[in-house]
């Protein structure tokens, strides 16, 4: 089969905005937004209109599901072991539907590559150009042609992403290290970081009770094989990260001291511990840094190359001085960033 590839057309905000109603008026107060190429003005594209819906649970489709059927949408695609995803397709316009959870950051990932192809005109033609090449050959399915486009959409989204800033980078230092000059020291990997992590997780568990969320391993001493420095990273999901009184005190009392906050980047906080070595990192649920860490980790664990061209990076970086150790990890950003899009797909 052959892609259909069309010149772009001045009717198609038109129809999301008709779409966006039809949702809208289905699921009030809902998170839409127009995405995919029909988004890009300029831009060649099949012409089906993308929406993409955010919801609390995609896995529990009476929610949402049954509202949009009411209003003519059926389901066509379930994707429960990729981030939950769903398709519904449209009463009477080729619209797809896709519906992505709260905290999820495929959401992100879509909407800063429509952002940065409606600004970019070098990078907007370099996508068109490879769609229209590829649309010209012949595919078995039209998914084998969206797993073609992938190689020039990461080598965008990279670009992208590199450029992209959280609105604010507000940090509020608890307790303060003065600055000094920091060489970052890597250790091989060591086998009993698991173990230590174990240790730690039972302590936050006896501190936390039924206040936690989720509790994971994450950073370079979760992944097998890999060098890191010997700091054992923790990522904690409670309630309400926000809410210190509710698991800020009870951590101290276990050994762990309050290090920063950062309010613009999600409400994070870190808690430091001392021996061994602990990053604590406290989230609030449905968080899409959660996703990104774990998504990071998980690639890592999986694909040798990528864990090979995160553990070059590491070592070069290292063998530099840095003001702050901040200022080492901010340098393994773009790599960092790059393995996180190949995880996301």
């Amino acid at each position: 089969m052959n892609i259909e590839l069309a010149e772009y057309d001045d009717a198609w905000p038109g129809l999301y905005e008709r779409e966006r109603a039809r949702v809208l008026e289905a699921l009030p107060g809902a998170v839409l937004e127009h995405v995919g190429s029909t988004s890009v003005p300029v831009l060649c594209a099949k012409p089906v209109v993308d929406l993409l819906l955010v919801v609390d649970e995609p896995l529990v489709e009476g929610s949402y599901v049954p509202a949009l059927e009411a209003a003519g949408y059926r389901v066509v695609v379930r994707e429960d072991d990729w981030h939950e995803h769903r398709v519904l397709k449209g009463p009477d316009t080729n619209v797809n539907l896709h519906v992505f959870p709260r905290g999820c950051a495929q959401v992100r990932r879509h909407v800063i590559f429509r952002d940065w192809l409606r600004s970019s005109d070098e990078d907007r033609e370099l996508y068109a150009s490879a769609k229209r090449e590829l649309a010209a050959r012949e595919w078995d399915r039209v998914q084998d042609y969206a797993v073609a486009k992938n190689g020039v959409v990461l080598e965008i989204l990279e670009r992208a992403y590199s450029a992209w800033r959280l609105p604010s980078d507000d940090v509020e230092f608890v307790t303060d290290d003065p600055p000094h000059n920091a060489p970052v020291v890597l250790a091989e990997y060591d086998a009993a970081w698991p173990d230590l992590y174990a240790v730690e997780a039972a302590k936050i568990r006896g501190a936390l009770g039924s206040g936690i969320v989720r509790l994971e391993h994450v950073g370079s001493t979760s992944v097998p094989g890999l060098a890191a420095k010997p700091l054992i990273d923790i990522l904690l999901v409670v309630p309400d990260s926000n809410d210190e009184d509710a698991y800020v005190p009870a951590l101290v009392e276990a050994g762990y001291y309050l290090r920063l906050r950062e309010h613009g980047w999600y409400e994070h906080r870190l808690l430091k511990g001392v021996s061994p070595k602990v990053n604590l990192h406290v989230f609030s649920p449905r968080c899409e840094e959660v996703d990104r860490m774990l998504a990071f980790r998980d690639r890592l664990r999986a694909h040798d190359a990528d864990r090979r061209e995160y553990e070059r990076t590491k070592r070069e970086l290292a063998g530099r001085t840095w003001a702050r150790v901040q200022d080492y990890a901010d340098a393994k950003t773009r790599v960092v960033e790059r393995i996180i899009l190949r995880a996301l797909g």
